[in-house]
């Protein structure tokens, strides 16, 4: 994109800035305009059936400032348009022969009639398609000297849309109508129901659909030659829904209107200027020509949608001028400035409804658009009745998106399939909405983690890469399912460790924001890089534990470097124990004990836990003995060196994930359990065999060819068997990522096990947030009170315990992406410490008490609920299904927390 620079200038409040071209979607326009027609060898249109670009990207894009300014485009793109036209030697219009180019540029220039309609201001009347005829003639001849005169000939015609036309075309000498139509989402307000033929239901299910209705009536203007036409507007209804034109003879184009790039905001805001000065003159006194961090923090924040580049110079600007003090900020103090900004909340889209079902959708969107998956532009969801368009999805929830390609190799953002185009994009979400509603939800663990990983994670980090994908996924589950345990030897992937008995203390505080284990986002290592190259860049050498250590891992917490060419771990936890529980694992060459640790066990003891992920790495043949030697290298090594053991009360783990290891590995996991391997000397014998012999041994053993691993003292290995790592994940999901990193997935296949695993921590919204606090502060839906229709139906809980005590099951609730409704599945939830589970007795069975206190259903609606279940079921909690519970009325949004209470109930009374 470019500056159309001159005095192609806009404004808002203080800011004037320029407008970036958008060259490719003028194309696009044209491009469309071109297959409305089918051309005789003359060049004369046969049978037109008119092809309508439409816009319904989120407010902000640009459509408004694009379908307003088209003219200019046109000026400023004209050799563009010149050898565009001239390559197809044909334009609407002209007939065939040279020179096709300059006739068709001059006419669109100079023979088409401008006309911009908003929706939002649609005329009184009965008749929308008189109404809008009249409308369009009135803009139309409203800059001409005798328009009252010229409007009364048109108007005379109207009743025959042919005639119309042909009238309005000939009293303006003009050859084309360009007619631009914004807000088309206003069309559900209340003030289109004055127009009869728009409420006309179609189609078996006699649903109105008020779209439809439009198009039919649109298609009456735009099927006579010649009309451009663009119909923009937010909406959930016409994302690629060809069928809501199919009534008419209406063909729609999506037309997209990409987020800024980065240089684009680069540009942008070096041109802007608040109250006639420079912007980054008002920012920057001393530094007018600005700062690159400041440029990237901008696009960052802003997602490069341009309302709110606008927006956040503007407040800035503003900030700047009341407060000399504000300017010659430095990056850190900007970014806190920054942060501070809120998006405008008329343009947010926040929902009436986030119920556990809807706040998955969102989320799993989030890690979507986190890891740049590239979804089709008639991508479909099925809930097994109908299916939702993804970008049906992504309005409703307030996503932006962008074109790209259909893989990373690909060039062209458009992929010929079965002789159509289809365009792929990737979702945007702007970090200033959701730092601004994320508060709402903050109560919700995954949640939490995505809002911090989202406000974190830079999109220079390599996204796209297995590596980064699955140390989300992994540091997602871990977090998930450390606020579920009670302790770490639950997570299988700990079993047998130093730490496998160190009580987690946020699973009984888990609604202190202080003690949840959030994942922080620190900088990384490098072996090679000392400097600190800024504030967010900053990459610590190998040899620097100490200051970050002091720095960063101060209290106890789950850490992620940000930086992708990381030399330490990928993901680092401190934990404190403060019991006199802990264990020293020592396994010998033929047994496996447990004995008490050898420092004082009474005091405190600090945990430095590094964690590297080595799986779904298909060119590796598995994790070797070289591999974990040089892991060990990276972490214990330094940090053994430089942390003082005793006087921090530390001790260090360093833990070894991978699905896939060699032979000489493998065959270590004796039982399918973890690998230990305690501190020591561990030597490599002429057999290939591991010899161990203790650190302060003189003797060395014999038969050895040589050292092959040293662990410090107060360190521990631990190489994660398969075993442990599938109970960690889940078998499903163990399965579904294997698909997830195969080559080339699709995007509903990395998609769906990501939703999956978010499913087994929403539960936690069942014994947390009562159901009428969450309707009470979840604010309204803008414009439109639906939600998506999709599929929230849940699968069984698989028991991930293994062969363990686990005090609280792992559970995992499903989210069906492509669901087939063969069965009504039961949704599985966590059982949490503090949870009231009812067991089953001779006495009756309190069924209001139940459905208040265990599925948090609000007391006036239990009492009717436990009668009717009473009288039908008596204390046979068993026989409780989706179905019964239809039968009996009961309403839509406590199904789900009925169901889930009483899968927890059926899972205590088992477990007794």
């Amino acid at each position: 994109m470019t500056s159309l620079g001159g005095r192609n200038r806009a404004r808002y409040s203080g800011i004037e800035y320029p407008l970036i071209n958008r060259e490719s979607a003028i194309l696009q326009v044209l491009e469309a305009f071109e297959s409305s027609f089918v051309f005789d060898e003359r060049g004369i249109p046969q049978t037109p059936r008119p092809h309508v670009c439409y816009a319904p990207q989120m407010y902000g894009s640009g459509k408004s400032a694009f379908g307003e300014n088209f003219r200019r485009f046109l000026s400023i793109n004209k050799e563009r348009i010149l050898r565009y036209v001239d390559t197809r030697k044909k334009f609407p219009g002209f007939a065939k022969g040279e020179n096709v180019g300059e006739r068709a540029l001059h006419a669109l220039l100079n023979e088409t009639l401008y006309v911009m309609l908003s929706l939002l201001d649609v005329p009184r009347g009965t008749c929308f398609e008189d109404t809008l005829l009249e409308w369009i003639s009135e803009k139309a001849l409203s800059r001409f000297p005798n328009g009252a005169d010229l409007l009364s000939q048109v108007l005379s015609c109207i009743g025959n849309p042919e005639k119309w036309f042909q009238k309005l075309l000939q009293v303006t000498k003009k050859r084309y109508l360009y007619l631009f139509i914004d807000e088309i989402g206003a069309l559900e307000d209340d003030k289109f129901k004055m127009f009869q033929e728009l409420m006309v239901s179609q189609g078996a299910n006699r649903l109105h659909n008020v779209y439809r209705a439009f198009f039919r009536v649109l298609s009456v203007v735009v099927s006579q030659p010649f009309v451009i036409c663009i119909v923009a507007g937010r909406s959930d209804c016409i994302i690629s829904r060809e069928e809501d034109a199919m009534p008419s003879r209406i063909a729609l184009n999506f037309l997209r209107l990409d987020p800024f790039s980065e240089a684009t905001v680069k540009y942008f805001i070096q041109n802007a200027t608040c109250h006639n000065v420079p912007i980054l003159k008002v920012l920057f006194p001393s530094h007018p020509e600005g700062h690159d961090w400041f440029f990237k923090q901008v696009y960052d924040y802003t997602g490069g949608v341009p309302y709110y580049v606008v927006h956040v110079l503007n407040e800035l600007g503003n900030t700047c001028e009341s407060c000399n003090s504000l300017c010659d900020l430095s990056e850190d103090e900007m970014k806190e400035e920054m942060e501070k900004i809120a998006p405008n909340f008329s343009l947010v889209v926040t929902l009436s409804r986030m119920t556990p079902k809807s706040m998955i959708v969102f989320s799993s969107m989030l890690l979507a658009s986190i890891f740049e998956f590239r979804i089709p532009m008639r991508e479909t969801l099925f809930d097994g009745s109908h299916s939702e368009y993804v970008l049906d999805i992504a309005n409703h929830f307030g996503f932006y998106y962008m074109s790209c390609s259909r893989n990373e190799q690909d060039e062209a953002s458009r992929i010929l399939v079965e002789d159509n185009y289809e365009t792929f994009f990737k979702l945007v979400f702007p970090k200033i909405v959701l730092k601004h509603i994320q508060s709402r939800y903050w109560n919700i663990p995954p949640f939490r983690f995505i809002c911090s990983l989202f406000s974190s994670i830079s999109r220079l980090d390599s996204l796209s890469s297995r590596g980064f994908k699955f140390e989300i996924i992994f540091t997602l589950i871990l977090y998930v399912r450390w606020c579920f345990c009670s302790k770490l030897g639950e997570l299988s992937i700990f079993r047998h460790s130093f730490a496998e008995h160190i009580s987690i203390q946020s699973t009984q505080t888990i609604g202190s924001l202080e003690m949840d284990p959030i994942p922080n986002y620190v900088p990384a290592f490098s072996s090679t890089v000392s400097r600190i190259h800024s504030a967010n860049e900053e990459t610590y050498h190998i040899n620097t534990w100490k200051p970050f250590f002091e720095k960063y891992l101060s209290k106890d917490g789950i850490f992620v470097p940000i930086r992708q060419n990381s030399n330490g771990p990928d993901v680092l936890i401190r934990v404190t124990d403060m019991k006199d529980n802990s264990f020293l694992a020592i396994q010998g060459e033929s047994s496996s004990e447990q004995t008490p640790m050898e420092t004082e066990t009474t005091k405190k003891r600090v945990y430095l836990i590094g964690i590297a992920l080595k799986c779904f790495q298909l060119s590796s043949s598995g994790v070797g003995r070289s591999m974990i030697k040089a892991e060990v290298a990276k972490f214990l090594h330094p940090v053994a060196s430089q942390l003082e053991w005793e006087q921090n009360d530390l001790t260090a783990i360093q833990l070894i994930v991978s699905d896939k290891y060699t032979e000489e590995v493998s065959r270590q996991f004796r039982n399918n359990q973890n690998w230990i391997l305690n501190s020591g000397v561990y030597y490599e014998d002429n057999n290939n065999n591991i010899v161990y012999s203790s650190i302060n041994s003189e003797i060395q053993p014999q038969n050895i060819r040589e050292e092959w691993l040293w662990i410090p003292p107060h360190c521990q290995v631990v190489v994660c068997s398969t075993t442990s790592l599938r109970t960690f994940l889940g078998c499903k999901a163990s399965e579904e990522l294997e698909r997830v990193f195969a080559d080339n997935p699709g995007w509903l296949e990395q998609l769906k096990p990501l939703s999956d695993l978010l499913s087994n921590s929403f539960v936690d919204l069942l014994r947390r947030i009562p159901f009428e606090e969450s309707e009470r502060n979840s604010g309204i839906m803008e414009r439109r009170n639906t939600r998506p229709s999709m599929d929230m139906n849940v699968m069984q809980m698989e028991d991930t315990r293994g062969d363990s005590t686990i005090s609280a099951p792992i559970s995992v609730q499903q989210v069906s992406f492509n669901a087939e409704r063969g069965r009504t599945p039961m949704p599985a939830v966590n059982i949490g410490q503090n949870m009231h589970v009812p067991t089953q007795s001779s006495r009756d069975f309190d069924w209001k008490k139940f459905l208040i206190e265990n599925a948090l259903i609000p007391e006036e609606y239990a009492g009717r609920y436990a009668t009717l279940l009473h009288s039908v079921v008596g204390n046979n909690r068993s026989k409780v299904d989706e179905k019964l519970l239809r039968i009996i009325r009961v309403h839509e949004d406590h199904l789900f927390y009925i169901l889930a209470a009483l899968r927890v109930d059926e899972f205590a009374n088992n477990s007794q």
